[in-house]
């Protein structure tokens, strides 16, 4: 009997440059894909992702997405950019068609749109994988859309699947490599390297700094442990997408005489390895946030997060044992947490323990397998 083919998958994204999260998660699945999935990658701009993806041995094709699609938000959305649709979904359909693509896996918004419909013209299969939440108008699109083109959905936890609500969805959490968290710089080097002093314990938010993150919250978190006991709060990222004047403002607030030499702001770093290694406490101050790829890293790397209950990333912690989930808002209860790893070693230290254990969960073989399973169902070879 002859074998089958491997599956033949376009995976399609609308980043090629600057990766988040999605393309993160992305990045680390391709690279332990089985070799029963055959990839190329469709994306919308060229870059530094789209170098990443090669240099796996991915193939790649660029779309380029016309300006009235790549400046769209999901925010700002403009009938310019829906009437453009069509041809670029054409020029994706061809692709589809010229590499005998089994199975479209869309992974981000503009994708679900372009690919989707791509892969509805071509009669193709589609797994369409939610990494973000949506409200009005773009939720009741992407609703009806992934009903009509989707064979599987994917969502990146529980409470996404359930806030996009279109029926049967496989939550799976993000991969992480753990080989590459289990040695860390030590700390005298990664201090170097990020260029903090070594005089007090770090608090760290890290990853791209938007509105929604809670960066300004994450500030008055700090003035109200740092009214207790001393530590320094580092802003880990940078504006990637949007939002930079939130950046400046972020700026002006930490020039608060009271915070002086107690907030640094280091730069995007491509590797988190060395902000984790020389991190007391990881903090997620996001509202609803989706997922969060930081929690699972600083539990690969024996960090204890703290975030709020109302988000993806609390089903990342075990409350009380790798972490603490803070009710929705409450800076003085979050504050309260830190404190407590900060003043109390022994805790702390069980909490890193704990984490490291709690991040087999996040294990990319096993996350790949799980996401490799959802494809081959689409394929009809569940």
């Amino acid at each position: 009997m002859t074998a089958k083919r491997p599956v033949r998958v376009a995976f399609v994204d609308q980043v090629g440059a600057t990766p988040g999260g999605a393309e993160r998660n992305l990045a680390i699945f391709l690279a332990h894909a089985p070799a029963t999935i055959e990839p190329l990658a469709i994306l919308f701009e060229d870059g530094t992702f789209a170098d990443e993806l090669r240099v796996l041995g991915i193939p790649v094709e660029i779309v380029a997405a016309p300006a009235s699609i790549a400046k769209a938000t999901r925010e700002s959305g403009k009938l310019a950019g829906l009437i453009a649709l069509p041809p670029i979904a054409r020029r994706v359909y061809a692709l589809l068609r010229a590499h005998d693509i089994d199975v479209v896996y869309t992974n981000s918004m503009k994708a679900h749109f372009i690919g989707g419909i791509a892969a509805w013209l071509a009669r193709t299969p589609c797994v369409v994988h939610f990494h973000d939440l949506y409200s009005g108008a773009a939720l009741r699109a992407l609703r009806v859309l992934a009903r009509i083109v989707s064979r599987e959905r994917i969502a990146c936890s529980r409470m996404v699947a359930d806030a996009i609500g279109v029926g049967n969805t496989t939550p799976i959490y993000g991969p992480v490599d753990l080989d590459a968290f289990a040695h860390l710089p030590d700390r005298a080097t990664a201090f170097a390297r990020i260029a903090l002093a070594d005089d007090l314990p770090i608090v760290a938010l890290i990853g791209r700094v938007n509105r929604w993150k809670g960066h300004d919250r994450f500030l008055r978190i700090a003035k109200r442990v740092n009214d207790r006991t001393p530590a320094r709060f580092a802003i880990v990222g940078a504006p990637i997408f949007r939002d930079a004047v939130f950046y400046d403002e972020l700026h002006v607030l930490a020039n608060d005489p009271a915070q002086r030499g107690r907030i640094a702001f280091v730069p995007w770093l491509d590797d988190v390895r060395d902000i984790l290694a020389v991190t007391t406490v990881n903090a997620n101050c996001s509202t609803r946030e989706p997922f969060g790829r930081a929690i699972p890293e600083a539990a690969a790397a024996g960090v204890p997060s703290v975030c709020f209950s109302d988000s993806g990333a609390a089903e990342t912690i075990v409350d009380g044992v790798t972490g603490r989930t803070i009710a929705p808002g409450d800076e003085a209860g979050f504050a309260d947490a830190i404190v407590a790893y900060l003043e109390d070693e022994s805790a702390r230290l069980a909490a890193s323990a704990a984490a490291r254990t709690f991040a087999a969960t996040f294990d990319a073989a096993a996350i790949a397998e799980q996401t490799a399973a959802v494809i081959f169902r689409a394929a009809g070879r569940g």
